[in-house]
């Protein structure tokens, strides 16, 4: 059983691995771009007086894409911070319990977060006022679908590192 739920993972993360890097490079454009921005809107307020009309709202949104698009790649690579100080005393096998807790409550903050985004891009696809930025007008629900598509990729990959942490539950 322990292999099979090895073999489940390391086919679904196969595929989920090719999505998350493409996700992760569209995060890192969507970020040099805000950094452009930025710079740009700083300059012209101060050399020229005439700042970027809507420059923080559009920070603010692609910050969206930028801070949520990159995650899953960062747990598939293992690079989100990890405190472990306390984990490493423990025997393997609880060890591997605990990451499967960890990874199941990631899961469920994450799956909520995924389906609370849906349920609200679902509404503001249907305001017919009040769904768009103040200065820009830019509609709301792309980014709440973007954010959503974060989310729910993010808790895909933790499943599948909840399958692998369950099969060393197994072996051990």
């Amino acid at each position: 059983m322990a292999n099979n739920l090895s073999r489940l993972a390391s086919r679904v993360e196969a595929g989920l691995g090719s999505v998350s890097r493409v996700m992760a490079a569209i995060a890192a454009v969507v970020l040099s771009i805000m950094m452009l921005l930025t710079a740009a809107d700083v300059a012209g307020r101060y050399f020229a007086n005439r700042p970027i009309k809507g420059s923080w709202e559009l920070v603010g949104l692609m910050l969206i894409c930028a801070a949520t698009w990159g995650l899953a790649y960062c747990q598939i690579q293992k690079g989100h911070i990890r405190v472990t100080v306390l984990l490493e005393r423990f025997s393997p096998r609880l060890q591997a319990i605990l990451n499967s807790l960890a990874y199941l409550i990631g899961i469920g903050a994450f799956s909520l977060i995924c389906w609370q985004m849906l349920v609200m891009a679902k509404t503001y696809i249907f305001l017919p006022t009040g769904g768009l930025t103040e200065d820009l007008s830019i509609p709301y629900f792309p980014f709440m679908l973007m954010l959503a598509i974060g989310a729910g990729m993010l808790a895909v990959i933790l499943l599948v590192d909840l399958l692998r942490s369950l099969a060393e539950v197994v072996r051990k």
